[in-house]
């Protein structure tokens, strides 16, 4: 998927020569619909799907992607969104009529739709819709599919851009997909987004790959859908609206969770644990099982970590316990840690939730257990620490009486730990990610 959203950029129409264009040797027609009109060509190398199974002289798939558009329209002004602006409100009538356009192309198969911006008022557009002619060769489950995904993605853009035109990628784009999911929400497209995005959980949220927009920026979806679940769909309406009052699309976002925001990341990297395998037995989202590719950033008997923690992120851990005494030792710092036992690989609900204590420890049976570590804060700033998490994580008493009569406690209980940080440090460069 494209988007262009830029009020520096605006794009011109297939029929007028854009960057996805219809041909000279095109054949063009129309059918209109409530709100839509979609253009299509019956002869020539954009030439859509022609079968006409109820021979009224419109193409099935045609009248299918005008149907689905008024559909989307009502579901998305239910929820509460704006309209899209017109083209009239911005001073244009493109199209041979004021309908939002539809206008199916062949891309190729390099994309398969997009959202122009016509003109602007400000930082608010008006556009057009272009998605693909006949979706051949594209690894949709069904045609029918392929059309719920591309139109309501393509026409909330054009929703977005009645707000701001100026959104970040992550934003724009997370929004977008979970769109799609809010209207059908059994789209398979939307799975598959989330699951890359649980593939780099490390990542800040609004801080995606640098370059052309990637699988990541659309895998936020997963962030919107799981405050779904916690405030309603309604929430998302109110992250645009805030886009009335603040720019930065990371502020516009915290201006609405407000102080919930900690809760609401921490209980969010926590629900994304409980995905694929693991799931079952936590809280998490109602498809939780069909989510997969949740990366590990270690696993070991001992976790003797130097990790980087960045904002707006999570990072897992696994470790394997043999049973009886288990440590752990960390820096001060604001990362959130949570401690998870195994049944059948699935992950239950936490043994403990902790954040800025230095020592701690346990009296837990043998398994497989999770740790999670995660940092909400909008400054910006990423956070190392080093901690250990093992058996042998702070000197016990004996060990200590013993460090004592040879260096001195402190002394002792420093190189210890010196010691294990540098294998830890020893075993980062054999570093693995669990997928499953």
């Amino acid at each position: 998927m494209i988007l262009f959203l830029s009020t520096w950029a605006m794009a011109e129409r297939p029929d007028e020569g854009g960057f996805f264009s219809y041909s000279d040797t095109d054949v063009l027609a129309y059918y209109d619909l409530g709100s839509f009109r979609i253009h299509y060509s019956v002869e020539g190398p954009n030439q859509t799907i022609l079968e006409d199974t109820d021979t009224n002289g419109i193409p099935d798939f045609v009248e299918e992607v005008a149907l689905t558009a008024e559909e989307v329209l009502t579901v998305f002004e239910e929820t509460g969104f704006r309209r899209p602006l017109t083209e009239v409100e911005v001073g244009l009538e493109l199209g041979g009529s004021p309908a939002f356009d539809y206008y199916l192309v062949d891309f190729g198969g390099s994309s398969d739709g997009m959202f122009g911006i016509d003109g602007c008022i400000g930082v608010r557009c008006a556009g057009h819709m272009v998605i693909e002619n006949d979706f051949s060769g594209y690894g949709y489950a069904s045609l029918a599919e392929a059309i719920s995904v591309l139109v309501s993605h393509e026409f909330f853009h054009a929703i977005q851009a009645s707000y701001s035109s100026e959104m970040e990628s992550w934003i724009s784009e997370g929004t977008a997909v979970w769109a799609e999911h809010m209207f059908e929400p059994e789209v398979h497209d939307f799975l598959a987004f989330s699951s890359a995005y649980l593939a780099d959980t490390e990542r800040s949220i609004n801080r995606p790959p640098a370059g052309m927009t990637t699988a990541f920026s659309y895998g936020t979806a997963i962030w919107f859908a799981y405050l779904q679940e916690k405030h309603g769909e309604e929430i998302v309406v109110s992250i645009l609206e805030a886009f009335e009052h603040e720019d930065d699309s990371l502020q516009a976002m915290l201006l609405v969770l407000e102080e919930d925001t900690h809760e609401l990341w921490t209980e969010f990297t926590r629900w994304n644990l409980a995905t694929g395998l693991r799931a079952g037995e936590m809280e998490s989202y109602p498809y939780a099982d069909r989510l997969h590719g949740l990366a590990f950033a270690e696993d070991g008997a001992q976790l003797v970590e130097d990790h980087r923690f960045y904002p707006f992120s999570a990072s897992y851990f696994i470790l394997e316990h043999a049973g009886g005494t288990l440590k752990f030792t960390a820096e001060d710092g604001d990362v959130v840690f949570s401690l998870h036992p195994t049944a059948d690989r699935r992950a239950l609900p936490e043994v403990e939730r902790w954040s800025g204590e230095k020592q701690k420890s346990w009296e837990l049976s043998a398994g497989e257990y999770f740790l999670v570590g995660s940092l909400a804060e909008s400054n910006g700033s990423s956070q190392k620490i080093e901690f250990c998490l093992g058996p042998r994580c702070f000197p016990d008493e004996e060990e200590e009486e013993l460090h004592k009569e040879g260096c001195g406690g402190e002394q002792a209980y420093f190189f210890a730990l010196l010691g294990l940080v540098i294998v830890g440090r020893a075993k980062r460069s054999a570093r693995i990610s669990h997928e499953e």
